[in-house]
């Protein structure tokens, strides 16, 4: 594997992997940055480091959060299958699985949008605290 290779992929573990980490990510276009989000989103949640109710995406156009959202539950889906995987589940799977399914059956309170309306939920919500 070539040098430049490799550190891509370190860089993509790093992402997927390294959840208590803040990271900044920056690439070109089509380089697969919304899918590394979104499988990080999701590795967090199966993990139980995220809280969906807690997690807000914040994007620059409608068409950017839209598809976030459904790569997003497609992880969710992705890491509900490989959870399901093991025949003889432990109780740390059995604990995955349910952080999954309860994520995928509450997808509607995970925010992903722009953030105009990010800024505007945000009045909405607490008008008295922001004056």
């Amino acid at each position: 594997m070539n040098s430049a290779r490799a550190i891509d992929e370190e860089s993509r573990r790093l992402i997927r992997e390294e959840l208590l980490t803040n990271i900044l990510v920056e690439a070109g276009a089509g380089s697969g940055k919304t899918q590394m989000l979104a499988d990080r989103m999701a590795a967090g949640v199966a993990a139980g480091i995220y809280p969906l109710e807690q997690m807000a995406a914040v994007t620059f156009t409608r068409k950017a959060a839209s598809e976030l959202r459904g790569r997003f539950h497609l992880a969710l889906e992705k890491e509900l299958e490989n959870a399901r995987k093991n025949s003889r589940p432990s109780d740390a799977d059995r604990e995955r699985i349910s952080r999954i399914e309860n994520a995928l059956s509450n997808l509607e309170r995970f925010f992903a949008g722009t953030i105009h309306s990010f800024c505007a939920r945000l009045l909405r919500e607490r008008p008295v605290e922001s004056g």
